[in-house]
């Protein structure tokens, strides 16, 4: 039980926090809106954060909070929200518990929620304060299962009482709604995961054909990214810009080996086949759900600053930011890889093409931070 301060606090909490012993009608719609909404997204950590507030909201309990179970069987925090007359310093006290938690097996494959006290001997005094049992009189946990199998638990800290068993009800029906949404993001993620896997796997074999620019993509790759994280991207550019760099030649998947490796310079025709490969590699990314953005990166990355680049002929900051460091790091590798058509260049040679190009081929702040970074 909480103690001192924290006691004073709950006490205070229990004498002015609404208590909804009988549910309305329009509580009951707004869980079984739940449902609904659950369907408008994929991404686990909304799914879950969205799940936590609503309990809170429909049960009026202090605090809510989602864990998945994870593969070396241990469960971790997803997702915790607060009743808003929850005291401040009470919520310090829960945020700061340890997000891990490790329950035995047995305990979440149960068909129905358990309630716990801080006095419950059946869980060792470390779980019981991970639990949060020391700041509230007791918990409720709500196993989260799919067929038979845990993939998570709930808690709801506080308020349990015998005569509860319509709310009881009503929370093994939001576990199983959030068990389904766990299930269905796991599996979203791994069908994304093989997706993107065939792609990277076909972006190497492209390169695999050519002995002049095997692992081009690697090294661009490192520039890139680097060059994106002292420009101050944020983490999703930073990763749109990582998966674009790795992906960037995709499209020349359909290109003969006549012409990608022709010494000799292509004629207008051919320069025709291979201006049509950012089209076609953004297309074939698109195949894969959630790289939008990765897609538009590798159709834009041989603009040029000066708009006489392709495919589209986009200028100066209409080119979006990851494209133009792709284009600096893509340049920049293939100069100092060299190419079947002319012997490669020192780095010194490959940073003086670098500034002389800066404001017509490339944005003279990308170069200028790259040079910065690598020279």
């Amino acid at each position: 039980m909480a103690t001192g301060s924290s006691l004073q606090l709950t006490h205070l909490y229990r004498r002015t926090a609404p208590r909804a012993d009988v549910f309305s009608r329009e509580r009951l719609n707004h869980f079984f809106n739940l449902s609904r909404q659950l369907v408008a997204t994929n991404r686990l950590e909304t799914l879950l954060d969205y799940i936590a507030s609503n309990a809170v909201d429909i049960f009026q309990v202090q605090f809510c909070r989602i864990y998945t179970l994870e593969t070396d069987r241990t469960l971790y925090t997803q997702a915790l929200h607060f009743h808003p007359a929850f005291p401040p310093a009470l919520q310090e006290q829960v945020r700061h518990l340890r997000p891990d938690l490790y329950i035995p097996e047995g305990y979440l494959t149960c068909t129905q929620p358990l309630i716990i006290s801080a006095e419950d001997s059946a869980f060792p005094l470390p779980v019981r304060r991970r639990l949060g049992l020391h700041l509230v009189d007791n918990v409720c946990l709500a196993p989260l299962c799919v067929d038979g199998e845990p993939v998570g638990l709930l808690t709801l800290g506080d308020r349990w009482t015998p005569e509860d068993g319509e709310r009881l009800r009503l929370v093994t029906l939001m576990a199983d709604q959030a068990a389904s949404a766990i299930y269905r993001a796991r599996l979203s993620s791994r069908l994304k995961e093989s997706q993107l896997e065939t792609v990277l796997a076909l972006a190497k074999a492209i390169e695999a054909r050519d002995n002049y620019t095997g692992n081009h993509s690697d090294r661009m790759t490192e520039l890139a990214v680097r060059t994106a994280v002292a420009m101050n991207c944020s983490q999703e550019e930073i990763q749109a810009i990582r998966w674009a760099s790795l992906l960037h030649d995709i499209g020349k998947i359909g290109i003969s080996d006549e012409v990608l490796h022709k010494p000799a310079p292509l004629s207008s025709q051919e320069w025709e086949v291979i201006r049509s490969h950012p089209q076609k590699g953004a297309e074939i990314i698109l195949m894969v759900s959630n790289l939008e953005h990765v897609a538009m990166l590798v159709l834009a990355h041989h603009e040029k600053y000066d708009g006489s680049g392709y495919p589209f002929g986009l200028s100066g900051t209409r080119i979006p930011l990851g494209a133009r460091i792709l284009t600096v790091a893509d340049a920049y590798s293939a100069m100092v890889d060299g190419r079947v058509y002319r012997p490669p260049l020192s780095h010194e040679e490959a940073i003086e093409e670098l500034l002389r190009c800066a404001g017509t081929q490339f944005d003279p702040q990308v170069v200028q931070v790259f040079i910065s970074l690598f020279n």
